[in-house]
Protein backbone atom coordinates (compact mmCIF):
# COMPACT_ATOMS: atom_id res chain seq x y z
CA UNK A 1 0.00 0.00 0.00
CA UNK A 2 2.88 2.37 0.64
CA UNK A 3 3.67 2.33 -3.06
CA UNK A 4 0.24 3.88 -3.61
CA UNK A 5 -0.25 6.14 -0.60
CA UNK A 6 3.21 6.90 0.82
CA UNK A 7 4.36 6.57 4.43
CA UNK A 8 1.74 5.02 6.75
CA UNK A 9 0.51 7.02 9.74
CA UNK A 10 -0.50 3.95 11.75
CA UNK A 11 -1.50 0.30 11.68
CA UNK A 12 -4.94 -0.35 13.13
CA UNK A 13 -6.16 -3.54 14.79
CA UNK A 14 -9.78 -4.44 15.51
CA UNK A 15 -10.04 -6.38 18.76
CA UNK A 16 -12.77 -7.98 20.84
CA UNK A 17 -11.44 -6.60 24.15
CA UNK A 18 -9.73 -3.22 24.02
CA UNK A 19 -8.90 -3.21 27.74
CA UNK A 20 -7.11 -6.56 27.49
CA UNK A 21 -5.16 -5.36 24.45
CA UNK A 22 -4.18 -2.12 26.22
CA UNK A 23 -2.93 -4.12 29.22
CA UNK A 24 -0.92 -6.40 26.93
CA UNK A 25 0.72 -3.43 25.21
CA UNK A 26 1.57 -1.75 28.51
CA UNK A 27 3.06 -5.00 29.88
CA UNK A 28 5.31 -5.04 26.80
CA UNK A 29 6.52 -1.51 27.52
CA UNK A 30 4.50 0.20 24.77
CA UNK A 31 2.88 3.35 26.04
CA UNK A 32 1.40 5.53 27.13
CA UNK A 33 -1.94 4.64 25.58
CA UNK A 34 -4.17 7.52 24.46
CA UNK A 35 -7.87 6.64 24.47
CA UNK A 36 -11.10 7.97 23.01
CA UNK A 37 -13.84 5.92 24.57
CA UNK A 38 -17.36 5.28 23.31
CA UNK A 39 -17.15 7.39 20.17
CA UNK A 40 -20.22 7.78 18.00
CA UNK A 41 -19.13 9.58 14.85
CA UNK A 42 -21.52 10.33 11.99
CA UNK A 43 -20.63 7.77 9.33
CA UNK A 44 -21.68 6.20 6.08
CA UNK A 45 -20.95 2.48 5.68
CA UNK A 46 -21.38 0.93 2.23
CA UNK A 47 -23.43 3.94 1.17
CA UNK A 48 -25.85 4.00 4.11
CA UNK A 49 -25.80 6.06 7.29
CA UNK A 50 -24.66 3.98 10.30
CA UNK A 51 -23.14 5.54 13.44
CA UNK A 52 -21.45 2.75 15.39
CA UNK A 53 -20.22 3.17 18.98
CA UNK A 54 -16.57 2.23 19.46
CA UNK A 55 -13.44 2.89 21.48
CA UNK A 56 -10.17 3.82 19.79
CA UNK A 57 -6.81 3.72 21.56
CA UNK A 58 -3.45 4.86 20.18
CA UNK A 59 0.11 3.98 21.16
CA UNK A 60 3.45 4.85 19.61
CA UNK A 61 6.59 2.75 19.73
CA UNK A 62 9.53 4.46 18.06
CA UNK A 63 8.12 5.95 14.88
CA UNK A 64 5.34 3.35 14.56
CA UNK A 65 1.86 4.23 15.77
CA UNK A 66 -0.78 1.61 16.51
CA UNK A 67 -4.54 2.07 16.77
CA UNK A 68 -6.69 -0.43 18.64
CA UNK A 69 -10.46 -0.42 17.98
CA UNK A 70 -13.32 -2.20 19.72
CA UNK A 71 -16.92 -1.70 18.63
CA UNK A 72 -19.48 -1.69 21.47
CA UNK A 73 -22.77 -2.14 19.59
CA UNK A 74 -24.14 -4.12 16.64
CA UNK A 75 -24.43 -1.23 14.16
CA UNK A 76 -23.24 -2.28 10.68
CA UNK A 77 -19.63 -1.17 10.24
CA UNK A 78 -16.32 -2.19 8.70
CA UNK A 79 -15.25 -3.38 12.17
CA UNK A 80 -18.09 -5.90 12.55
CA UNK A 81 -17.65 -6.99 8.95
CA UNK A 82 -13.97 -7.68 9.69
CA UNK A 83 -14.78 -9.63 12.89
CA UNK A 84 -17.19 -11.86 10.95
CA UNK A 85 -14.24 -12.92 8.78
CA UNK A 86 -11.67 -12.80 11.62
CA UNK A 87 -13.43 -13.58 14.94
CA UNK A 88 -10.22 -13.22 16.98
CA UNK A 89 -9.55 -9.75 15.55
CA UNK A 90 -6.38 -8.61 13.85
CA UNK A 91 -4.88 -6.07 11.46
CA UNK A 92 -7.79 -4.11 10.00
CA UNK A 93 -6.30 -1.14 8.15
CA UNK A 94 -3.27 0.97 7.41
CA UNK A 95 -3.76 4.73 7.65
CA UNK A 96 -2.28 7.37 5.35
CA UNK A 97 -2.58 11.15 5.06
CA UNK A 98 -4.29 12.65 2.04
CA UNK A 99 -4.99 16.15 0.82
CA UNK A 100 -7.57 14.98 -1.73
CA UNK A 101 -9.33 11.60 -1.37
CA UNK A 102 -10.77 11.56 -4.90
CA UNK A 103 -7.45 12.48 -6.50
CA UNK A 104 -5.61 9.76 -4.56
CA UNK A 105 -8.18 7.11 -5.50
CA UNK A 106 -8.07 8.18 -9.17
CA UNK A 107 -4.24 8.12 -9.17
CA UNK A 108 -4.17 4.58 -7.77
CA UNK A 109 -6.82 3.41 -10.26
CA UNK A 110 -4.69 4.85 -13.06
CA UNK A 111 -1.84 2.65 -11.74
CA UNK A 112 -4.05 -0.42 -12.14
CA UNK A 113 -5.52 -1.08 -8.67
CA UNK A 114 -9.19 -0.38 -8.09
CA UNK A 115 -10.01 0.70 -4.55
CA UNK A 116 -13.57 1.50 -3.55
CA UNK A 117 -14.81 3.54 -0.59
CA UNK A 118 -16.54 1.31 1.97
CA UNK A 119 -16.77 3.66 4.96
CA UNK A 120 -16.73 7.42 5.55
CA UNK A 121 -16.53 9.40 8.78
CA UNK A 122 -18.51 12.60 8.19
CA UNK A 123 -18.10 16.21 9.28
CA UNK A 124 -21.15 17.95 10.80
CA UNK A 125 -21.90 19.55 7.42
CA UNK A 126 -21.68 16.23 5.55
CA UNK A 127 -18.38 15.71 3.68
CA UNK A 128 -16.05 12.94 4.85
CA UNK A 129 -12.93 13.71 6.88
CA UNK A 130 -11.71 10.08 6.80
CA UNK A 131 -12.47 7.23 4.41
CA UNK A 132 -11.77 3.50 4.37
CA UNK A 133 -10.98 1.88 1.04
CA UNK A 134 -10.81 -1.75 0.02
CA UNK A 135 -9.38 -3.34 -3.09
CA UNK A 136 -12.32 -4.37 -5.24
CA UNK A 137 -13.05 -8.14 -5.18
CA UNK A 138 -10.62 -8.91 -2.33
CA UNK A 139 -11.82 -11.87 -0.21
CA UNK A 140 -10.41 -10.56 3.10
CA UNK A 141 -9.19 -7.06 2.33
CA UNK A 142 -6.72 -5.10 4.39
CA UNK A 143 -8.38 -1.70 4.33
CA UNK A 144 -6.71 1.62 3.60
CA UNK A 145 -7.71 4.60 5.72
CA UNK A 146 -7.18 8.03 4.18
CA UNK A 147 -7.22 10.95 6.63
CA UNK A 148 -6.99 14.64 5.87
CA UNK A 149 -3.50 15.65 6.89
CA UNK A 150 -4.06 18.94 8.69
CA UNK A 151 -6.20 18.31 11.77
CA UNK A 152 -4.71 15.18 13.35
CA UNK A 153 -1.05 15.46 12.38
CA UNK A 154 0.00 17.77 15.28
CA UNK A 155 -1.80 15.52 17.80
CA UNK A 156 -0.10 12.38 16.47
CA UNK A 157 3.31 14.14 16.49
CA UNK A 158 2.76 15.18 20.12
CA UNK A 159 1.87 11.58 21.05
CA UNK A 160 5.11 10.39 19.43
CA UNK A 161 7.13 12.98 21.41
CA UNK A 162 5.42 12.03 24.69
CA UNK A 163 5.93 8.32 24.02
CA UNK A 164 9.64 8.75 23.28
CA UNK A 165 10.18 10.23 26.76
CA UNK A 166 7.65 8.05 28.61
CA UNK A 167 8.83 6.97 32.07
CA UNK A 168 6.03 4.45 32.69
CA UNK A 169 3.90 6.88 34.69
CA UNK A 170 0.31 7.75 33.77
CA UNK A 171 0.04 4.79 31.36
CA UNK A 172 -3.52 5.45 30.10
CA UNK A 173 -4.39 8.97 29.02
CA UNK A 174 -7.44 10.73 27.66
CA UNK A 175 -6.74 11.67 24.05
CA UNK A 176 -9.50 14.29 24.16
CA UNK A 177 -7.29 16.37 26.49
CA UNK A 178 -4.74 16.69 23.67
CA UNK A 179 -7.14 17.63 20.92
CA UNK A 180 -8.05 21.19 19.97
CA UNK A 181 -11.76 21.92 20.49
CA UNK A 182 -12.55 21.84 16.77
CA UNK A 183 -11.38 18.19 16.63
CA UNK A 184 -13.32 16.91 19.62
CA UNK A 185 -15.56 14.05 18.52
CA UNK A 186 -18.86 13.06 20.14
CA UNK A 187 -18.91 10.15 22.58
CA UNK A 188 -21.58 8.17 24.35
CA UNK A 189 -21.37 6.94 27.95
CA UNK A 190 -20.91 3.18 28.47
CA UNK A 191 -24.16 1.22 28.24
Amino acid sequence: MSRFFGKPVHAAFVVTDVEQTIARMLESGIGPIFTMRYLRIPARYRGQRHDAVFTAAFATSGSMQYEIIQQHDDTPSPYLEFLKRNPQGGLHHMAYYSTDFNADIARVRAQGTDFQIVHEFLTPDGPPFEVYLEARNAADPLLVQLMYQGPTEPVFREMETISAAWDGMDPIRDMYAMMPPELTLPSDPPQ
